[in-house]
């Protein structure tokens, strides 16, 4: 599983807790303002914190981490330098691979769809305007198109049929558009389209594309009220509207989720302020985000408590961990063992010219499964580690947790085939450098 695909996932978890707080706690309330804030400061939140790196040092015990984050971790570091490599008894097929080049293909399908559906709609957009009359009005162009059923707008365009609307009505609904010029509401819109692109397997980015458009027209509206605007016409105007045609996600439209909530918002008395309190739901979500999807420090601390524990589940001999200074690396501390045998470091080995990545293939090309396990259906996952020395050379290749002797010996055989890796450095020296990864025995169904 590679940083990318992980990343993705860790936003999709993120985006998906910080909606439903949303959801559950904050939609029904009227401080818009800040449920507009809210709702755009937690979108970027989650598509960026995976993919940033944060420090902090808040245990100096890696056990100090519960269950949970140790599974996190597990997927993070201990699989993160190098994946599970899946081989099959009947074909030998690196089934993992070819499982993540077809979620990669469809992803970037996915991509180039949404992205084809954003493109035509803003040409459509653009083509409209180009070909309609435009009238200056103050700092905004007022576009009169008679092929249109609702009035939108998009940065300082007002797009409206005027045949279709009275002049009071036009005076509201050109107020109300506006509005969103004025707020930049399409700026957010253009945000989250981007987003959408870029997540458009994510549930969760549909609703908060939903959400913030309602916010949008909560916002709106309550400028019409506030600025000298009858309420009760308005309202009658909202109901005449009828929804119709979108050409892309980041146009305010006059009477865009026009229902029983808009014009309920209209008439609903204010939010008591301690309901405010409620945006404090998002803080421990925050914390939680940063400390296991952007915190190296305490992830590679945890990493090497659980390589440690997986290598005394086979020898059990201690072996103590020791804290240096790098002098190179901005000071900052590097875990490593009494031999002298790193389990990060400033620039990790490569195989082959290429990341630590490309030993998994070298692995899958040179596995067998063994005859005599597969003919009596033995499956299982055999841990390996092993250390690339300051020379490059694969060394100290152990089992560290078995299944079977004919399977773990053909894993640790292909290992110690390994060719010359390039060095781990630290401060410019060539290090030991160790790793720990699983290669999984399965049988087909």
């Amino acid at each position: 599983m590679n940083n990318a695909f992980i990343n993705m996932i860790e936003s999709a978890v993120t985006l998906a807790i910080f909606y439903l707080v949303y959801r559950f706690f904050l939609r029904k309330e009227t401080f818009f303002r800040l449920n507009r804030i809210y709702l755009i400061s937690s979108l970027l939140f989650s598509v960026t914190i995976p993919f940033i790196n944060i420090q902090l040092n808040m245990f100096d015990d890696a056990h100090a981490l519960n269950d949970a984050a140790n599974q996190i971790i597990h997927l993070r570091h201990g699989y993160h330098q190098l994946n599970a490599v899946m081989i099959y008894a009947d074909s030998g097929i690196f089934t993992w691979n070819m499982l993540l080049d077809y979620i990669t293909t469809i992803y970037f399908i996915g991509v180039l769809v949404a992205l084809s559906f954003f493109l035509v709609g803003m040409i459509r957009i653009i083509l409209m305007i180009r070909k309609s009359e435009a009238i200056d009005y103050k700092n905004y162009k007022i576009i009169k198109n008679k092929d249109i059923v609702v009035p939108f707008s998009l940065f300082k365009w007002i797009i409206i049929n005027p045949e279709k609307h009275s002049s009071e009505d036009i005076e509201q609904i050109i107020f109300h558009e506006k509005m969103h010029a004025f707020q930049l509401h399409t700026f957010d819109l253009i945000f989250i389209e981007v987003l959408v692109i870029l997540f458009w397997f994510n549930p969760f980015i549909y609703w908060y594309r939903k959400s913030i458009r309602e916010v949008h027209e909560y916002l709106a509206d309550r400028a019409v009220v506030e600025n000298g605007f009858d309420r009760v016409d308005y309202q009658k105007l909202l109901l005449k509207q009828v929804s119709g045609y979108r050409f892309i996600g980041l146009t305010s439209s006059f009477s865009y989720s026009l229902s029983k909530n808009r014009l309920k918002m209209l008439t609903m008395m204010k939010s008591n302020k301690s309901s405010k309190i409620k945006l404090a739901l998002a803080f421990p979500i925050v914390l939680i985000a940063i400390y296991f999807f952007a915190n190296p420090v305490e992830m590679a601390k945890a990493n090497n408590d659980l390589n440690k524990s997986l290598i005394t589940q086979q020898d059990t001999t201690d072996v103590k961990l020791v804290k240096i200074t790098s002098e190179g690396n901005q000071g900052k501390e590097i875990t490593r063992d009494e031999n002298g045998v790193y389990y990060a470091v400033e620039d990790m080995p490569k195989f082959q010219g290429k990341d630590s990545e490309a030993f998994r293939h070298y692995i899958a090309e040179n596995l067998t499964y063994p005859a005599d396990a597969a003919k009596n259906k033995i499956q299982g996952r055999v841990f390996i580690s092993f250390t690339v020395d300051k020379d490059g050379n694969v060394t100290d290749v152990k089992v560290v947790r078995g299944v079977h002797p004919a399977l773990d010996a053909e894993a640790k055989r292909v290992v110690e085939s390994s060719p010359q890796w390039d060095p781990g450095k630290q401060d410019g020296d060539a290090v030991n450098v160790a790793f720990t990864f699983p290669i999984v025995f399965k049988l087909k169904k």
